[in-house]
């Protein structure tokens, strides 16, 4: 396996951008030298592109289904075009895949492009997939911040949190319709259903950091009543950490696949 952590010039930022990624391509015995899939993983506010890797055994869960992963570095940006920033939405679904595919052996194509995160990547996972569907198969969010739209209003009443909205919003805070993942999911539901991103949310039932599981109850109640091809959500006994983050990478990793490597994993651990 090639553990990478490397950094590459982006034109859309203007700067060389820290990268990891984790490739597969050395194991022997029954696989191609070409990844079977490629994860693109969104870490969440205050970590970088290396802590989720370092925490959790995301790597070893990839490795085991011949996948690639891609951890992306944005810090503070909500995955947007930022107002006071960079553009960090048109790097990661326009210019990065290119730059990756021109370095690395990657599987090509939307059905073998996935992505995912934690938190604040969480909330970009789905702002990415739900908006691009003809870029990514398969989006989800772990302990997302899904209802950004009441994190913004709380916001405006809060200076610490407005020091950290403002600089993807913009000082009044201003939500468009393009960064409100209600918005997007109802836009989403009205294409066919091969055009359409698979969704999976998940979120630990003591999560009520920035009211987190709150928000993902009020994302799940809207999303299970529209017409989305594939749409799953689960939540487990679990908080705002990484013993969270590492099974809902597992959950993950399945239903982009669709096998059944977690319940195989699960069953393991218990046994």
């Amino acid at each position: 396996m090639a553990f990478i952590n490397t950094s590459v010039y982006s034109r859309t930022l203007d700067q060389r951008v820290p990268i990891s990624l984790f490739l597969p391509t050395d194991r022997v015995s029954g696989h191609t030298r070409t990844p079977k899939a490629v994860i693109y993983f969104l870490h969440g506010k205050g970590q970088n592109n290396e802590d989720f890797q370092n925490y959790t055994a995301a790597n070893r869960y990839a490795m085991e289904n011949h996948v690639a992963m891609v951890y992306v570095n944005a810090p503070y940006s909500f995955y947007q075009d930022m107002a006071c920033g960079y553009n960090y939405y048109t790097y990661i679904t326009e210019e990065l895949p290119d730059l990756l595919s021109k370095m690395f052996i990657l599987p090509q194509g939307r059905e073998h492009t996935f992505i995912c995160g934690l938190s604040m990547g969480g909330y970009g996972a789905l702002l990415l997939g739900l908006s691009r569907p003809d870029i990514y198969s398969a989006c989800a969010s772990f302990s997302g911040s899904l209802d950004m739209g009441a994190m913004l209003e709380a916001a405006k009443n809060n200076e610490e949190y407005k020091r950290i909205f403002s600089p993807a919003f913009g000082e009044n805070l201003d939500f468009k319709d393009s960064a409100d993942l209600f918005k997007l999911a109802e836009n989403m539901a009205k294409l066919p259903e091969e055009e359409q991103s698979r969704v999976f949310v998940c979120c630990g039932k003591q999560d009520h950091n920035y009211f987190i599981y709150e928000q993902n109850q009020t994302f799940n109640n809207f999303a299970k009543n529209l017409n989305l091809a594939n749409y799953k959500f689960m939540e487990w006994d679990g908080t705002h950490d990484y013993s969270f983050w590492d099974r809902a990478m597992l959950h993950s990793i399945a239903f982009f696949l669709k096998n059944s490597y977690d319940q195989k994993k699960i069953k393991l651990w218990r046994d």
